[in-house]
């Protein structure tokens, strides 16, 4: 229990400090000794006449500052003061209290209540400042601190801080731990350093409830930087900082409500994973300019996450590693013009079952090294890949299986290094360049309306020849269909005629031989002049033939013999012209009959078969 002191007890300063409390008069120690008990008595016991506020600066402050459990009703100010040991305020009530500039070997403060600003700006503070469940009706300001740790150098779990935190500027060497903190206005750690314990956190913010914005840009924080299941509700930025925990996470915002948005772009480095997985990030995601670093492994994870708004990640963003967006949603467009991915033998974006409510834009300038899977994608208005490059020799280098879009361009800045998978895909327009056709193309199953540009049949065909796996009759039907509708008729029937010589090739011995008579003889159906020209060159032959050698006639009263009609009659199945009946051929005229009858039924067949194919695409 402290006693007041009496004044025969005080040094000089002392007594200045406690006459001059009465009226907040502030006490300039010019590094002259205080007892902490003094202080204490000073501070537990109103001095005479009542106090305003204790106010001393420059004071070297001995003994242990032990205010645990009290309650000061006035302004404590011990500015620029070297303290002896670390004042301990546990569970004291306080009101404003102020020791910027001072230096100490600690601050315990845990579960104190500060009725005003905790202001400890450009302290030197040696063993941390403990702060875990205070409550503080102002702000905590340690702009410009020094802070000295174990594992932690800030340790304010579950506190209540009313106000801001201020931390911009300062130096931390262990970690800064926020987890499960309530902050009423802005987190402040610009041009913050902090430096974590060896395999720990730079800082720990698990849960933090920010009702402004956090603040973290210019910032160097070695270790990594936690804010699972976090809510800020201004916006949450990282710019022109680095994050460095190599081999481990450096950001990790997992299940966040970010109601302002994200951003980690102008110059942001992170060396280690970003984490945003299953987060809610509202108005924009911003990666332009940054550089992320995690060779090997996953750089950027954002599997599950709801972006409400834009992903910027133009202008100059480069990724060293993976990139996911596992099921993410973005409602706006996802840019990454530009972008850099680097992940050579492995995937440099897997996006499989994304969806974006605009555009996709991998395109002016996008470099991909490495796998791009959008296996499953669904986007609004366009996937781009104009002048875009993307290598993985010896790989399948994109992905784009089952992918629903308006819009697919695919006029790539130089053919991809590896095959390009577009199965059962549907897409409204599908633009393209011949020039930069990949030389492994899938497109079993691709669904399109428009071609752009459609080109000439015959050039397409080689287009629709770079499956991987052989023949497949599905994109020559895809291809007929869309000249078809271009009313494009003869292009049509190319495609058609070119996917029948394909599959003829494909069976067996006696398809492939009756296949190369349809194709001889009608073009499978879709040459109908071929089939007249082969009629007309028999029935001139035939023609001809008989009008040298003429059969023998039938019976007493045969009909005038007509060569031409009965070489026609020969050669048309069913249909009886009576002259075929009304003479009989011998010898070698006989042998001619039985060619004639077998070509016509040969070629009444072949019409009949490539016909009916015909009518039904058509």
């Amino acid at each position: 229990m402290y006693c007041v002191p009496q004044p025969d007890d005080l040094t000089e300063v002392e007594k200045a400090l406690w006459t001059g409390s009465a009226t907040g008069t502030p006490v300039d120690a010019a590094g002259a000794s205080v007892r902490a008990d003094v202080l204490a008595a000073l501070l537990r016991e109103e001095a005479p006449g009542g106090a305003a506020a204790v106010h001393l600066r420059g004071a070297r402050v001995t003994g242990q500052l032990r205010l645990a459990y009290a309650e000061v009703t006035h302004p404590l100010l011990l500015e620029e003061c070297d303290f002896d040991e670390a004042p301990d305020l546990y569970w004291a009530r306080m009101s404003h209290t102020s020791l910027a500039g001072s230096r100490m070997p600690g601050f315990l403060g845990s579960n104190v209540r500060v009725d005003g600003h905790l202001q400890l700006s450009r302290c030197v503070v040696g063993d941390g400042v403990r702060l875990s469940g205070a409550q503080i009706s102002g702000g905590l300001l340690l702009a410009d601190a020094v802070l000295v740790g174990g594992e932690w150098a800030l340790y304010a779990r579950r506190a209540t801080i009313d106000g801001d935190l201020v931390l911009s500027g300062a130096q931390l060497t262990g970690g800064l731990a926020l987890t499960n903190a309530r902050l009423g206005g802005t987190a402040d750690l610009d041009r913050v350093r902090i430096t974590a314990a060896p395999h720990g956190q730079a800082v720990d913010a698990d849960n933090l409830a920010v009702e402004a914005a956090f603040y973290c840009r210019w910032g160097e924080l070695q270790g990594e930087v936690t804010l699972r299941h976090a809510r800020v509700a201004a916006a949450l930025s990282f710019s022109r900082s680095a994050l460095r925990n190599p081999g481990g996470v450096a950001l990790r915002a997992s299940r966040a409500t970010l109601d302002g948005g994200l951003y980690l772009h102008d110059g942001f480095v992170a060396e280690g994973q970003v984490r945003v997985v299953s987060a809610r990030i509202v108005r924009t995601l911003r990666l332009d300019g940054a550089s992320l670093r995690n060779p090997g492994g996953v750089a950027f994870c954002a599997d599950f996450a709801t972006i409400e708004g834009m992903l910027d990640g133009r202008r100059g963003l480069t990724v060293e590693g993976e990139t996911t967006l596992l099921d993410a949603t973005v409602t706006g467009p996802l840019h990454l013009e530009g972008a850099h991915l680097r992940n050579p033998g492995g995937a440099a974006l897997t996006a499989h079952g994304l969806t974006v409510g605009a555009l996709l834009q991998l395109c002016d300038g996008f470099t991909a090294e490495g796998r791009v899977r959008l296996a499953g994608a669904k986007v609004g208005s366009r996937i781009c890949f104009d002048d875009a490059t993307v290598r993985a020799p010896g790989q399948k280098v994109v992905s784009c299986w089952r992918v629903e879009t308006p819009e697919l361009a695919l006029r790539w800045a130089a053919a991809p290094e590896g095959a390009v998978d577009l199965r059962y895909a549907t897409v409204g327009i599908l633009r393209d360049d011949p020039r930069t056709w990949p030389s492994t193309l899938d497109l079993d199953g691709l669904r399109y309306d428009v071609l752009e540009p459609p080109g000439e049949a015959d050039a397409r065909l080689p287009w629709l020849a770079r499956g991987p796996n052989g023949f497949r009759p599905q994109p020559y039907e895809q291809l007929a269909t869309v000249y078809q509708a271009l009313g494009d008729g003869p292009g049509s029937r190319t495609v058609l005629l070119a996917k029948q010589r394909r599959q003829s090739t494909v069976g067996t011995w006696y398809a492939r031989v009756w296949g190369g008579l349809q194709d001889v003889t009608v073009g499978y159906g879709y040459r109908p002049l071929r089939a007249a020209s082969w009629l007309v060159a028999l029935l001139v032959v035939g023609t001809l033939l008989h009008y040298r050698f003429r059969p023998a006639p039938v019976g007493d009263a045969p009909p005038a013999f007509q060569p031409a009609i009965y070489t026609l009659d020969l050669l048309l199945p069913i249909v009886d012209l009576g002259q075929e009946r009304s003479f009989q051929p011998a010898g070698g005229q006989q042998w001619l009959a039985y060619l004639l009858i077998a070509a016509g039924w040969l070629l009444a067949t072949t019409i009949a078969a490539g016909l009916t194919r015909a009518l039904r695409r058509t």
